[in-house]
């Protein structure tokens, strides 16, 4: 790894920006794309070697894919206003991208696509999604993601392309998962419906230590979950929150109906105030799903990989870096 050249994009984004700070830490030269209008907060070294560019037309970026050992492909979109927001971002743009990476990477290693447990879609309470469920994305999202992948397969023939599907990432600098957090703080924990609701959860810093070990060129290939290996319910995430925090909340109960009523009003407005709703009706199914779980056997067993976070440990670094830096 010292002294390897690697691309990143969607390298201002959330989990991209931590894998640019273990590479840098790896002793990497590190290359990130991102577009004119990018927020760089995250990445203040002055050793990363900044392109802008946009991903529906690559072609800047050809002299640098010519010289790169490694790309991890993190760029995408969480959301978006219509199918077509995430569609472009997540599965069109992988296909000028990759064609790219094939015509011009000449000494490219590995390539790590980041895609999500939304590809495949959830199941039912007690079960594991793995890597031979059917895929059955429910939202605009996960379907994005699986066509995506799609188009990484096709190229994966030709060049060496390892797909990751993660399920919810957290820990430092996220701010989804940290809008439950903080409300949780303000003294409410929030339950849809009356069903206990399962989740698979991974810590960042063990998102970013699969993807390095999904570097490895002679095990590059095929599509695997990573997870922390742990299933959670979100009473239990609440529990070990408020412990930390050193708090006792009170829970927020909200009939799904009106969650459901709560997104058409938000896309209401944000269709008025030209931006994306924080809750859509999108997300509403995804909160509505009883399990979204995912088994990482397979990942460990080819690639040694073992995460070094559970729930409470990771959970304690997140909470601590969003005090110190007063988002709590």
């Amino acid at each position: 790894m010292p002294d390897s050249r690697v691309l990143v994009t969607g390298a201002s984004g959330f989990i991209g920006s931590h894998l640019v700070d273990a590479l840098l830490e790896l002793g990497c030269e590190v290359h990130v794309q991102i577009r004119e209008t990018s927020n760089r907060r995250w990445l203040s070294s002055p050793e990363i070697q900044f392109h802008n560019a946009d991903l529906s037309d690559p072609g800047p970026l050809e002299n640098t894919i010519a010289s790169m050992d490694y790309i991890f492909h993190c760029a995408g979109v969480t959301k978006a206003k219509t199918r077509s927001g995430y569609f472009s971002v997540n599965a069109e743009y992988c296909e000028p991208f990759y064609q790219l990476c094939l015509d011009t990477g000449k000494n490219l290693k590995s390539i790590v696509h980041l895609s999500s447990l939304a590809a495949v879609g959830p199941c039912l309470p007690g079960e594991e999604v793995n890597e031979k469920t059917p895929c059955n994305p429910l939202t605009l999202y996960g379907k994005s993601k699986l066509a995506g992948e799609e188009v990484a397969r096709h190229f994966a023939s030709k060049i060496p392309i390892l797909i990751l599907r993660p399920p919810v990432v957290y820990g430092p600098r996220e701010e989804n998962f940290y809008s439950f957090i903080k409300l949780l703080n303000n003294g409410w924990a929030l339950q849809v419906g009356r069903t206990e609701r399962k989740l698979s959860l991974i810590y960042v810093s063990d998102m970013v230590n699969a993807m390095l070990k999904g570097m490895t060129p002679d095990l590059s290939g095929g599509c695997y979950f990573t997870t922390d290996g742990e299933e959670y319910s979100w009473g239990q995430v609440y529990q070990t929150a408020e412990k930390l925090l050193g708090i006792q909340s009170r829970t927020l109960r909200l009939p799904e109906s009106l969650f459901h009523l709560g997104a058409v009003l938000s896309e209401g407005f944000s269709w008025f105030a030209g931006t994306v709703p924080l809750l859509d009706k999108q997300r509403v199914k995804e909160i509505r799903q009883s399990a979204w779980t995912a088994s990482t056997k397979k990942f460990m067993e080819d690639y040694g990989y073992q995460p070094q976070y559970d729930l409470h440990s990771g959970l304690k670094q997140t909470l601590e870096w969003y005090k110190s830096n007063q988002w709590l």
